[in-house]
């Protein structure tokens, strides 16, 4: 990659001077490379940044213009062209307005970049009125630059065929001094230069230090600094903190979100998060063993008192309905076998085994009871078979009773529901769910079971139990469903939240990591903002002081005493201040600056940027600098002119004598074009330092012409010669007044007062305008040839005369000449 080398080593200088931390230097010099080195640095890749090179820019060849040629585009319709010495300089190109001078200025911008700014803010019309009227095709332009050392020229050309309509659509083409051919001057380079320097200064480049935005004048001055990449660095660093800020700005409104939700859950580990959500720094570590434990909700002993619920698996109907049919056929069997013998086999088997043992102990005897019964050996076998029926009649007995005792117990225990369903665990279902209904309603279901069970026969026991069971397991179901269905809302409530929490819980994470980028990246901006500053006004401070210089030139008898100018701020604010005083009064000088200041103050703002040393081009336009300028800043141009022309080539057009006579007045060396269009747009350009010589030229020109009227010609020949005559007193008024120290514009006032040309004549020869009297006495010394042509060039304005018109032109020369 190519580096402004320049640029870099003041970066280097300042962070060395700076004694900065390595990773703010890392990120600057990243953020100088591009987006990708500085994604890179912060991302702790290791990357190519640059380094210190001791090697030298070569400077690029100056350019000097040499020709320009033009036909059929603007005023100028027959290919005409302006021919220019291509070294440092000062040459004038003047013509009345509507000559079409400023349409080689408009060529060789034209020319040069494909556009012409001073287009830019003219209506369609004016726009779509660059073909020549007369002469419209051929349309072509050709710029010769020289290139310094080189032997031949550069040639730019831009062409039009008849079809063009737009003057953006014409053809291109460069030939360059080694004979290398391209379309386009960028091609060669030009176009940033061409850009960032301007070598075209018209009336509406001045103009935008008026109508410019604050930003849209300093964008003009601020590429002249070169600062781009150190600017381009900083709008780099300030990408990346609106991301980072904005990853932080969205985690923590998240985390505002994830709180605000959270208080509406009615859930312990909703609770404990939020708790912990709402400290100023949130413990990540302990968040994350928050949502680890949270997975299972054990230590919520409501939850554990719901799944408690749900587990319970009372008997279903069809064994309680089992319990209370074996509980009454247990009962009405015992009832049956105890009204039976059965019933009292027990007590008979034991006084038969008592007889028994009687018998078996005395032998046969009476029966000691009766005493009329034997026990004999026949009533010893009839009583063991007797014994034997008793004892299977009692262990009947015995069965039938344990069968009901059996299925008593198992009736208990359907109704023992204390045991199965826990008493807190329902209150707290009923204190749970939004319809504790369903818990009231099988209480109330357990309490008619229970409640008379004590009191009731077996049999009715069992009879209860079938009307008063069903009922009860039909409640309960109800509960288990709700609790079952308050579970299941509760997990999917928290399952969302548990996801959601997890998520940011991954960005707070990354978000711990962009507040310790965003201090890295402030800290590199703070530094960089810091060194823009710096090298802007380091930068800057050359092309101030010249800017100061060259007000300062101009301003003459101005009263705005200015400041110098700076650049203020950056992106969105920034600025040019123009700080200055007025009679010790501190101001901005634009606030009181007149139309003709501000287009010196123009002057002073724009010319240090066209002659930047960095420019190629040594060459500078200014089309109509003279306007709104009043006649003391004339001067003070012509002396702006005179220094720049030293180093650059200067051509200026103008429709302003007061400009080329401050140059004569002040002998300051210069190659003036007269610029003079003929009908049909025929252009001539002629070399002319002197309107007195314009004008006599003029009327050489008229008195040569072929099939003109002798009464058309003399007032024209008469008028020319005057003007000679009036431009030969203005130029001695001007020397001598202003010479004394009167002011520019008290000397041009007393010029406009002179009205006629004995007025103009008494106020050069007798400092006033009210000696007309003495006038043509005092030009009878110089001879009285010039009284004559004196007198013939008042009267000849007015009709035919008699004087040899050939005479006349000889004398005025001679006049001007002595006026002078």
């Amino acid at each position: 990659m190519v580096w402004d080398q320049s640029l870099l080593d003041q970066v280097f200088d300042r962070l060395a001077e700076s004694d900065v931390a390595d990773h703010v230097v890392d990120l600057v010099l990243a953020a100088y490379v591009g987006d990708a080195a500085l994604d890179g640095v912060l991302a702790g890749e290791a990357v190519d940044l640059p380094e210190r090179d001791p090697a030298l820019r070569p400077r690029p060849r100056p350019l000097y213009l040499e020709s320009v040629t033009v036909a059929g585009f603007r005023g100028v319709g027959p290919q005409q062209a302006l021919r220019l010495q291509p070294h440092a300089g000062l040459t004038l190109v003047v013509g009345r307005n509507g000559s079409g001078k400023s349409s080689y200025a408009e060529a060789v911008e034209l020319a040069l970049t494909g556009d012409s700014a001073r287009w830019a803010d003219r209506n369609s019309v004016f726009k779509n009125g660059w073909r020549n009227l007369h002469c419209g095709s051929p349309c072509e332009i050709e710029v010769q630059l020289r290139a310094e050392g080189a032997s031949k020229p550069i040639r730019v050309r831009r062409n039009w065929h008849d079809e063009h309509t737009q003057a953006q659509q014409g053809i291109g083409s460069v030939l360059t001094d080694d004979g290398e051919r391209y379309t386009e001057t960028a091609e060669l380079g030009w176009r940033e230069p061409l850009d960032t320097y301007r070598p075209f200064l018209t009336a509406s480049d001045l103009g935008r230090l008026v109508t410019s935005t604050p930003s849209g004048l300093f964008d003009a001055l601020a590429p002249i600094l070169g600062m781009d990449p150190v600017v381009e660095a900083d709008k780099r660093l300030m990408r990346v903190r609106r991301e980072v800020n904005e990853q932080i700005t969205s985690v923590k409104a998240a985390r505002d979100a994830l709180r605000t939700a959270l208080a509406g859950v009615d859930d312990h580990r909703a609770q404990a998060i939020a708790a912990l959500l709402a400290k100023r720094t949130v413990d990540l570590d302990a968040l994350d063993q928050l949502l680890a434990d949270a997975g299972s909700d054990t230590n919520d002993p409501l939850a554990v008192a719901a799944r408690r619920v749900v587990a319970i698996a009372l008997p279903d109907d069809g064994y309680a309905l089992e319990v209370a049919n074996e509980l009454a056929d247990a009962a009405a069997h015992f009832v049956e076998l105890s009204t039976t013998r059965a019933g009292t086999a027990d007590r008979a088997a034991q006084l038969l085994r008592m007889a028994v043992a009687f018998h078996d102990e005395h032998g046969e005897s009476p029966c000691p009871v009766c005493g009329s019964g034997a026990l004999d050996a026949a009533w010893r076998t009839r009583a063991g078979d007797t014994l034997d029926q008793l004892q299977r009649d009692t262990a009947a007995v015995d069965q039938a009773h344990r069968r009901l005792q059996d299925a008593q117990s198992r009736a208990a225990r359907l109704l023992d529901l204390d045991r199965r369903v826990s008493v807190d665990d329902l209150e707290a279902m009923a204190a749970a769910l939004d319809q504790p209904e369903a818990v009231k309603r099988f209480r109330a279901r357990a309490d008619e079971l229970r409640t008379p069970a004590a009191e009731l026969s077996p049999e009715q026991l069992a009879t209860h139990l079938r009307a008063a069971y069903p009922p009860l397991t039909e409640a309960f179901a109800e509960v288990q469903d709700r609790t079952s269905a308050w579970l299941r809302q509760r997990h999917d409530a928290w399952r969302e939240h548990a996801v959601a929490l997890q998520d940011w819980l991954s960005r707070a994470r990354t978000g711990a990591e962009n507040d310790a980028k965003l201090k890295r990246v402030n800290a590199a901006r703070d530094w960089l903002r810091s060194a823009i500053t710096a090298l802007r006004d380091q930068r800057f401070e050359p092309f101030a002081q010249r800017s100061q210089e060259i007000w300062d030139e101009l301003r003459q008898e101005s009263n705005v005493d200015l400041s110098g100018m700076r650049l203020d701020g950056t992106n969105t604010s920034r600025k040019i201040s123009f700080p200055a005083k007025v009679d010790g009064t501190t101001t901005s000088a634009m606030a009181v600056m007149s139309q003709g200041e501000l287009q010196a103050l123009g002057l002073s703002v724009f010319l240090p940027r066209a002659c930047a040393d960095d420019s190629p081009f040594r060459f500078v336009i200014i089309d109509d600098p003279v306007q709104s300028m009043d006649p003391s800043k004339v001067d003070g141009l012509a002396q702006v002119l005179a220094g720049l022309a030293q180093t650059r080539q200067v051509v200026v057009f103008t429709h302003d004598n007061r400009l080329p006579e401050a140059i004569r007045r002040l002998r300051i060396e210069a190659t003036i074009w007269a610029v003079t269009r003929r009908d049909e747009s025929v252009v001539e350009i002629r070399k002319n330092s002197d309107p007195i010589e314009r004008y006599l030229n003029d009327a050489t020109a008229i008195l040569k012409a072929e099939g003109l009227a002798d009464n058309a010609r003399y007032p024209l020949v008469s008028g020319f010669c005057r003007s000679a005559l009036e431009a030969a007193c203005h130029e001695r008024i001007r020397r001598e007044r202003i010479g004394r120290g009167e002011r520019h514009g008290d000397v041009e006032e007393l010029i406009e007062k002179a009205l006629t040309l004995n007025q103009v004549a008494a106020l050069a020869l007798f400092g006033d305008l009210h000696q007309g009297g003495k006038v043509l006495g005092r030009l009878n010394r110089f001879g009285g040839w010039a009284g004559d042509a004196f007198q013939a060039c008042k009267q000849g304005v007015h009709g035919p005369g008699s004087f040899d018109l050939g005479v006349l032109v000889r004398d005025c020369r001679r006049l001007a000449e002595e006026l002078r």
